[in-house]
C-alpha cells in the first residue's frame, strides 16, 4: 500500500467550526464537573443538615451526700425536640475515678447510678455527662452535676 503525499485532501478544521466546537466542549466539560461535585458535596454535607441535637433532663442537678463514696441515682429523660422519646441513647456519667452507663428505654427514661469519690480535702466533686445516640448529636455536658459532702 502506497500512501499519499497529497495533503490537499484531509480534511481541516476551520476557524468558524473550531469556534463554535470549543465552547460546546467546555460548556459540557463545566455542566459534567458541576454535577459529579454537587453529588460528592451532597453526600458530605446532606446527613449533617438533617441531625438535631436531643433534649436531655437529668434531675437531681445538685446532690448532698453523707459520705465519700455514697451511691446517688440520676433520672435522665432523652427527647427529641418535638419532645418524642429517643429509646437506645447511651448515658454516661463520669468523674475523675468513676464512670456509670445506661440506656434509655422505649419511653427515653433511665436511672443512671454512681458511686462518685470526693478526694480527702475537697467538699465537691462535679460530673461530666455524655449521651450518645444513632441518629441524632452527641450531647456533651462538663461539670453539669455536682455533688456536695456533708461535713
Amino acid at each position: 500500500m502506497i500512501w499519499s503525499t497529497d495533503h490537499s485532501a484531509t480534511a481541516s478544521i476551520t476557524t468558524t467550526d473550531a469556534v463554535i466546537d470549543l465552547p460546546m466542549y467546555l460548556v459540557v466539560s463545566i455542566v459534567i464537573g458541576i454535577i459529579a461535585l454537587g453529588s460528592i458535596l451532597s453526600m458530605m454535607v446532606i446527613p449533617s443538615f438533617f441531625t438535631e441535637t436531643p433534649i436531655v433532663t437529668i434531675e437531681p442537678l445538685v446532690t448532698t451526700v453523707n459520705a465519700s463514696n455514697s451511691s446517688i441515682t440520676y433520672y435522665v429523660q432523652v427527647n427529641t425536640l418535638d419532645h418524642q422519646p429517643i429509646r437506645n441513647a447511651h448515658v454516661i456519667i463520669k468523674e475523675s475515678n468513676t464512670i456509670a452507663v445506661n440506656t434509655t428505654n422505649s419511653s427515653g427514661e433511665t436511672r443512671v447510678n454512681i458511686r462518685p469519690m470526693i478526694p480527702a480535702g475537697l467538699d465537691e466533686v462535679y460530673l461530666d455527662v455524655i449521651v450518645k445516640t444513632s441518629r441524632y448529636d452527641s450531647v456533651t455536658n462538663t461539670d453539669l452535676l455536682k455533688v456536695i459532702l456533708r461535713r
